[in-house]
């Protein structure tokens, strides 16, 4: 078994570059790729994780446009846009007119704050992908300050009133609820 080993290491060398190595970590089992003592996979990342209440496929465009931010920030842009789009679509809208879709929110009494957060992500987000006044071409930092935004946006629209329904649930009891819902004609 050696003499295998011994060959395939002698072999492996003689087709990867110099300054390349493979190595996995040691507490979560998965590998990492190394060029000239710098990781190339995966990549490195300061931005928080996308909000645990959005659906798994916001998540996943979330975590791409993270995995992309320093090679193209208006490619990560770009996709966090795509992102608000589901969230609406998440939180009742129909998702395919952001636009439309902030205007149904702010008829419904959305708080200015938010309104605020869903367009700056969506005109930065339509820049990203036509020509506009806000250039992206090197901006990391705005881009970055997106991600905050998304995860921002979801605390207020999907995590809050979630919480707030399971604390009601939980706390009043049925029959009060009952009561509570004759009252108000529900």
């Amino acid at each position: 078994m050696k003499e295998i080993d011994g060959g395939f290491q002698k072999n492996f060398y003689n087709y990867v570059p110099k300054g390349f190595s493979v190595a996995t970590c040691s507490s979560c089992g998965d590998f990492t790729l190394w060029v000239n003592k710098e990781i190339v996979y995966p990549k490195k990342t300061t931005l928080p994780p996308p909000n645990e209440d959005l659906n798994e496929d916001i998540k996943v465009l979330y975590l791409e446009a993270s995995s992309i931010l320093v090679d193209s920030p208006k490619g990560a842009t770009a996709l966090l846009r795509l992102a608000l789009q589901k969230l609406l679509e998440q939180v009742g809208k129909s998702g395919k007119n952001i636009n439309n879709d902030i205007k149904s929110l702010v008829a419904e009494g959305l708080s200015p704050k938010i309104q605020q957060a869903l367009d700056l992500l969506r005109v930065i987000g339509n820049n990203a992908v036509h020509p506009g006044q806000i250039n992206l071409d090197d901006n990391t930092e705005i881009a970055q300050k997106l991600f905050g935004i998304l995860n921002f946006i979801a605390e207020e629209l999907i995590t809050k009133p979630r919480e707030l329904e399971d604390l009601y649930a939980d706390l009043i009891p049925s029959d009060t609820q009952d009561h509570i819902k004759q009252r108000d004609g529900t």
